[in-house]
């Protein structure tokens, strides 16, 4: 009985989420919001870390481009699409995301630690040779997917780099690891959370810009 009452309830739960998730849709006017999906990071690094580079950026990355509820983000972790997406043919996006207007790619092409230089400024009081520069690189392509051919709305290379100083007690990425406190806290966790809210405020002006057109 337990059994049926917690099962009963569970669809409860999931109905009332997908009504809600289909309210999102919309704004309070009626005005209909940007339909978007986010496909998954392609990691292209070998950077080495305890858990997956490509699975903490999406998410943080899908995270970021809904908040406010201006945009209304459709990911489908299901999709399993071979072709290149950042190659010259756009023919198979309407086939692959056929209920979405507009599509987003992310690469990330670099992610190095380089170790400052002597007689960087940045290093001020702390030594060079324990200090990094944690350099980024992320490509771009935006797809509108409302017409009769799929269009491409933006493309870039988005670069970054971040300054972090190490101390004689270095983070432990094996303790703090992503969804921890620890690890939002840390050099790792903020950089990689300015170059996500970098990256979401640029393709959501360019995806309203194009949905106003």
């Amino acid at each position: 009985m337990r059994f049926l009452i917690a099962f009963a309830f569970s669809l409860a739960l999931t109905a009332c989420s997908h009504k809600g998730s289909d309210l999102t849709r919309f704004h309070e006017d009626g005005r209909a919001k940007p339909i978007v999906t986010v496909a998954s990071v392609i990691d292209a690094t070998s950077f080495d870390l305890p858990w997956s580079l490509s699975e903490e950026l999406t998410t943080m990355f899908v995270s970021r481009l809904s908040q406010g509820g201006s945009i209304f983000v459709s990911r489908n972790d299901n999709i399993a699409y071979t072709e290149n997406p950042f190659s010259p043919d756009l023919s198979w996006m309407k086939r692959e995301f056929p209920t979405n207007e507009f599509v987003v790619f992310l690469e990330l092409a670099e992610h190095e630690n380089v170790a400052i230089a002597k007689g960087n400024k940045k290093v001020q009081e702390v030594p060079f040779e324990t200090s990094i520069d944690l350099k980024m690189g992320v490509r771009i392509r935006v797809v509108d997917l409302r017409g009769t051919t799929p269009q491409i709305v933006l493309q870039e290379l988005v670069r970054d780099s971040y300054y972090i100083p190490k101390t004689l007690l270095p983070t432990d990425y094996t303790v703090a690891v992503w969804g921890t406190d620890e690890y939002s806290k840390s050099p790792l966790g903020i950089a990689h959370t300015q170059i996500v809210e970098e990256l979401a405020t640029r393709i959501g002006e360019y995806i309203h810009l194009a949905k106003s057109r």
